[in-house]
């Protein structure tokens, strides 16, 4: 039986969405070069506008993940469903620049879509009312754009199941600490809920990582349990190898720790829903402002564009269908009799 890890290699997240940080800062450095490319002579600005760098659009896209995250929990959907959609925010974004597509129109699309890709039921009526200001068009205008940024991979594994087959093992193994385990296992669900959406820990990290790192901020000793050490009659060959592996093990889950350690659930009130964050983060988006690609900054009305561009082309004429007992037929009608009887004439 194959193992929970050679599993999650064979998924669609681990084999196009998992990057080293330094595969990852390249790709986003390659995105931001060219899309300023691409922008500089549809602006035909003299000079050259300011074009946002790769580390402030990283900033932006943190700032407009929170502004998703926000209107997720305000049209009342489900962690999941809150989770996917930022993390398909987050992998549009990794390949397509704030500069070329609207992060505003996109972060309402990824919340339609991530309700569809985990099969959650909603009006897209209902979640156009909902988002003030917003059309069901508006939603509707990203998604298939959407859908080739993401490179059409819609499963997203999530650390909560994780989490729930940790506490499960923890309880099992250590009945009279329910309460202890029951303590941390609320913490640690409101930290994935929060802080790997905000990092780029689903880019580097499995589920399994990421869930053992948000449990080590909780409580380091329940992780210990968790990852124990070799037992006492093993070999000293035996007991050097569990050894190493087991310090790999942790070594890992400390650097996804430290991650997850920028964007703790408390940044939401103490930070990101401050005054100065908001003036904070108001030159990056004037910024944005004067350096967005004037063709493709109106979703719906480039939505229509290539529509009626579909329509108008023209389509190749249908080659002539050969008669099967060979030569050509006529298709002419002949006119039976001389009379307009549908019939033909009398017999």
């Amino acid at each position: 039986m194959a193992t929970e890890d050679e599993r999650y290699r064979t998924s669609s997240q681990y084999r196009l969405w998992s990057f080293t940080p330094a595969n990852l800062q390249e790709l986003r450095t390659k995105t931001n070069s060219l899309a300023k490319q691409q922008i500089a002579p549809r602006l035909a600005a003299d000079p050259p506008p300011d074009f946002l760098t790769a580390d402030e659009e990283l900033r932006l896209v943190r700032f407009y993940t929170m502004e998703l995250i926000r209107a997720a929990q305000f049209c009342e959907l489900p962690t999941e469903i809150r989770s996917t959609a930022a993390i398909f925010f987050r992998r549009f974004y990794a390949t397509n620049s704030v500069m070329t597509y609207p992060p505003t129109e996109l972060l309402k699309t990824s919340l339609f879509f991530g309700c569809k890709a985990e099969g959650f039921y909603i009006r897209l009526s209902k979640l156009a009312e909902k988002l003030s200001g917003t059309t069901a068009e508006q939603i509707l205008a990203g998604e298939y754009l959407l859908c080739q940024g993401i490179r059409f991979a819609f499963d997203v594994r999530h650390p909560f199941r994780a989490l729930e087959g940790a506490i499960l093992e923890l309880k099992r193994k250590y009945p009279d600490q329910e309460a202890r385990i029951s303590k941390a296992h609320a913490r640690a669900r409101e930290i994935l809920k929060f802080s790997p959406l905000l990092t780029d820990a689903y880019f580097h990290y499995t589920p399994s990582q990421i869930m053992m790192a948000a449990l080590r901020m909780v409580d380091t000793e329940l992780v210990d349990m968790l990852v124990p050490g070799p037992p006492s009659n093993a070999t000293d060959d035996a007991i050097g190898a569990h050894t190493n592996l087991r310090e790999k093990i942790l070594g890992v889950i400390e650097s996804c720790r430290s991650m997850l350690e920028e964007e703790r659930p408390e940044r939401m009130a103490e930070y990101w829903d401050t005054p100065e964050t908001t003036k904070a983060m108001r030159p990056l988006r004037k910024k944005l402002q004067k350096c967005r690609d004037p063709d493709r900054v109106d979703l719906v009305a480039l939505q229509r564009a290539r529509r009626e561009q579909a329509v108008k082309k023209p389509k190749p004429a249908a080659p002539e269908e050969p008669d099967v007992f060979g030569g050509s037929r006529d298709v002419k009608r002949r006119k039976v009799g001389g009379t307009d009887d549908v019939f033909g004439p009398p017999l």
